[in-house]
């Protein structure tokens, strides 16, 4: 069954912690300083240079600046509910920036500590015109990969693949701008020659596991709850019910979808839980960082746009990006998913599955990996990424998280 909703809640903020560092005055004959983080920080500094072109101490500014906002956003939160019309971090001024309507709400935002930007549409104009452009979508449209609400520009997008484009496509964008006029929304078509595709691909998250029939995935989040132990994946990588899970080594490490209730690949999202019922395998809070380091989550979150984040997955490893989009529609083309988030990060196929964190000091879960663009990895070009948000999962299932220190 198709899930025609929208997800409620507005997504959250991906929580960075400042690491202290200390960077003393050079002098003539000085060695540089050891950097004194702990190995698994250091991997993810090293990514995040590499992936987003940052040098060390632009790389220590950001994480600063984003544990900033996710204070803020945290309060904004707590003062608006849901009436934000839209939040994302600006890398430029280095602030969370909220879009409201109200003059009101306009100063608790500034009282938050973030930005407040004044913009034409509600959160409720934008998701009422959303839930139209749905109904309008039905189960997909050819050409037509996704559509969502850009928070930055206060409109809507409806995604197109000038490789597949149809008068049916352009018939779509049509109608879905006619539905937008009434009420002065634009809905803006992005035409790129490109679609998002769900990638096939211990318990540590980011490593290889198999289920039979569905071919090669990347663990998630160990978890737990209900009386069951086991870990998160892609809900494409779990459709077939109780089917024999393997893990990298090949030996048996549990059940996937036991009892045929525990995947989900439609509009609702694209998650799956493998029980863990083999006693030689145990749950870890550990997510395969650069060079196979691990990074223990201490918790879980929602993203916010323009923060950083990072993935582990079995085919390509650790690889950082920005998240460009949360809450939106995918048309895979197999599946129309609602509630996704996008980044800038690589991937490859066999990654799905896989793990989603923020940054050092106090990693946080955020999503599951879904899918991908053409480009990967090892291939170049402009890369694409989406992520099944982890905390709607954990809320379905009532699981919880296996952190480090629990």
């Amino acid at each position: 069954m198709h899930r025609r909703h929208r997800k409620a809640a507005v997504r959250g903020a991906a929580a960075a912690v400042v690491l202290a560092a200390v960077v003393p005055l050079a002098t003539a004959h000085a060695a540089p300083s050891p950097d004194p983080s702990p190995p698994a920080q250091r991997g993810m500094l090293d990514a995040m240079q590499r992936d987003l072109g940052l040098t060390p101490d632009q790389a220590r500014a950001r994480l600063a600046q984003e544990a900033e906002a996710e204070r803020a956003a945290k309060a904004v939160r707590r003062a608006l509910a849901d009436r934000a019309a839209g939040m994302w971090f600006d890398k430029k001024s280095g602030k969370l920036v909220v879009a409201v309507t109200q003059d009101a709400d306009a100063r608790l935002v500034t009282e938050a500590g973030a930005v407040a930007q004044r913009v034409t549409h509600s959160r409720a104009e934008l998701r009422a015109l959303l839930e139209q452009i749905d109904a309008k979508a039905g189960k997909g449209v050819p050409g037509v990969t996704g559509w969502g609400v850009d928070q930055r520009a206060n409109a809507l997008t409806v995604r197109v693949d000038t490789r597949t484009r149809t008068a049916a496509t352009d018939s779509f964008v049509e109608e879905a701008q006619q539905l937008g006029a009434p009420t002065g929304i634009a809905v803006r078509a992005v035409r790129t020659a490109d679609a998002p595709r769900q990638q096939g691909g211990t318990v540590v998250g980011g490593e290889k596991w198999m289920p039979g029939d569905e071919g090669i995935c990347s663990i998630g989040f160990s978890v737990t709850g209900g009386g069951r132990r086991g870990f998160l994946t892609a809900g494409h990588c779990t459709e077939t019910p109780d089917q024999a899970a393997y893990g990298k080594d090949g030996s048996r490490v549990g059940t996937s979808n036991r009892g045929g209730t525990h995947s989900v690949d439609d509009r609702e999202g694209d998650f799956g839980l493998v029980d863990v019922d083999q006693a030689d395998w145990k749950l870890s809070a550990d997510v395969a960082g650069e060079g196979g380091a691990p990074v223990a989550v201490t918790g879980a979150q929602d993203g916010v746009v323009g923060t950083s984040v990072c993935r582990s997955g079995e085919a390509s490893g650790w690889h950082c990006g920005e998240i460009t989009a949360v809450d939106q529609t995918v048309d895979y083309g197999t599946a129309v998913v609602d509630g996704m988030s996008f980044t800038d990060a690589c991937s490859t196929a066999g990654d799905s599955g896989g793990s989603y964190v923020t940054q050092p000091g106090d990693p946080k879960a955020v999503g599951i990996h879904s899918g991908g663009g053409t480009a990967t990895c090892s291939s170049g070009g402009d890369t694409m990424t989406v992520f099944q948000p982890v905390t709607e999962a954990l809320t379905k299932w009532q699981l919880t998280l296996v952190t480090a220190g629990a």
